[in-house]
């Protein structure tokens, strides 16, 4: 049996700044079955928004943690506890999809609408969690041979969804194709979110997750990987972490004095701090010389593990720094390696799209200045939010964009880091906390 997963608050509205810019206008689809679901299922939280298909607007969206948090915070711990039985696994995968069930029955009710008009559903997500969710070849993951290659999810029959999710009888559900590996539909969806294969030779996304994916555009051809970052962006495995919502400190600034001054969303009581804030306080910590460039404390060491204390009960340690250090050179890493195949180097990137909640909140200078994002100009760095589930909402809405997506999946070159020699060489350059290197 799986653990019971830990009490969570309930689902919460997502904001306006939350949402994604959608790519394209609706299409206002004619049909007896009026309204039409997206969602963003990643390893750490669900995101889904319900719209009007016949007058094209988004009716209401909803946030909240992915209840197979309980049977590990990584997809891998994941898969390996879902392949010990078939009961296991599907265990898991109910985990999922009761958990979206419930967020559509709140949007439900407080809407005053029926489920049983929701007549289509697309999912987007790492190529683990969608896996999990339809129960099919999530085995294959745990195979090396597989890791680079295009894994399908897509159950072979969707009515246990449609039984466990309350719509239509006869709804369309999919599940939008990964592109291979751990390299899930939710980085196809922010390409067409950001229009990336639109734009110049040399243009960038990150996708900062609890498993970051990152695509590179040269003008022929789309070069992508994963990064197993674990949840540090997004306030997991840090001990004061939080994720950016009400109550997280997101930015941090030096004062004139060189006191440091704390911002907090929705400007109450600090109750954690999110990976915005993270990166502020490492960033100001090597500017005012407490930290060197390998993470460690300059001063004279007391023997307390604190390297900076925000507030009561809120402080930076140097496990917490250890583990954003990993996750930065993976990122680092995975920006590197495919620079390296494109024959760009990073600097000379046209545009970068820092993508995702924890995107969406990042001083560029500060996450530049240790090395997380590449060292172009400012303006260069495009701060996007969840393009995600924007991308899902985009691929909802428009026929003409579902029907281009073949053509963006073979446009795609996979590469599994831990199949390049490079990548350890690449890792430990990327773990010091200085400028992104060439």
């Amino acid at each position: 049996m799986l653990p019971h997963p830990a009490a969570q608050d309930p689902w919460r509205p997502l904001r306006e700044d939350e949402y994604g810019c959608v790519a394209t206008q609706p299409s206002r689809q004619v049909s007896s079955l009026r309204y039409g679901v997206a969602v963003d299922l990643g390893t750490t939280h669900i995101r889904l928004t319900l719209w009007d298909m016949v007058a094209g607007e988004r009716i209401a969206g909803r946030t909240g943690l992915n209840p197979q948090n309980a049977c590990g915070t990584d997809v891998l711990t994941r898969l390996m506890k879902a392949v010990r039985s078939r009961e296991l696994a599907q265990e898991i995968g109910g985990l999922a999809q009761n958990a979206i069930g419930h967020a559509l029955a709140d949007i439900a009710s407080a809407s005053s609408l029926s489920l049983k008009e929701v007549g289509k559903m697309l999912v987007v997500g790492n190529t683990a969690m969608m896996s999990l969710l339809s129960g099919k070849n999530y085995d294959l993951l745990l195979q090396p041979e597989y890791w680079s290659r295009r894994i399908d999810c897509q159950p072979d029959d969707v009515d246990f969804l449609r039984n466990t999710w309350g719509v239509a009888e006869n709804a369309a559900i999919r599940f939008i194709p990964a592109l291979g590996g751990f390299i899930g539909s939710d980085l196809p969806a922010g390409v067409i979110a950001t229009h990336l294969t639109q734009q110049p030779p040399g243009s960038l996304l990150i996708d900062f997750g609890t498993n970051s994916e990152i695509a590179l555009w040269d003008g022929h051809t789309l070069h992508v990987t994963s990064a197993a970052c674990g949840p540090a962006f997004e306030g997991s495995g840090i001990g004061c972490g939080m994720p950016g919502e009400e109550g997280a400190i997101y930015r941090v600034e030096a004062g004139d004095g060189g006191e440091f001054h704390i911002h907090v969303l929705g400007e109450g009581k600090p109750q954690g701090v999110c990976g915005s804030g993270l990166v502020d306080m490492v960033a100001l910590l090597r500017r005012v010389g407490k930290l060197d460039k390998v993470g460690r404390c300059v001063e004279a060491s007391s023997g307390s593990s604190v390297l900076f204390k925000a507030a009561d009960g809120i402080s930076l340690e140097k496990g917490d720094l250890d583990v954003f250090m990993r996750a930065k050179a993976a990122i680092g890493a995975g920006i590197c390696q495919l620079c390296a195949h494109a024959a760009i180097r990073p600097s000379q990137l046209s545009r970068v799209y820092a993508c995702g909640a924890f995107g969406r909140l990042l001083d560029v200078a500060n996450a530049q200045a240790i090395g997380l994002l590449p060292g172009v100009p400012l303006a260069a760095v495009k701060l996007e939010g969840n393009t995600a589930l924007a991308g899902c909402e985009a691929l909802l809405l428009s026929p003409a964009i579902m029907e281009s997506l073949d053509s963006l999946l073979e446009l795609s070159v996979v590469y599994n880091m831990a199949e390049d020699a490079a990548f350890e060489r690449l890792f430990v350059e990327n773990l010091y906390l200085q400028p992104m290197q060439e």
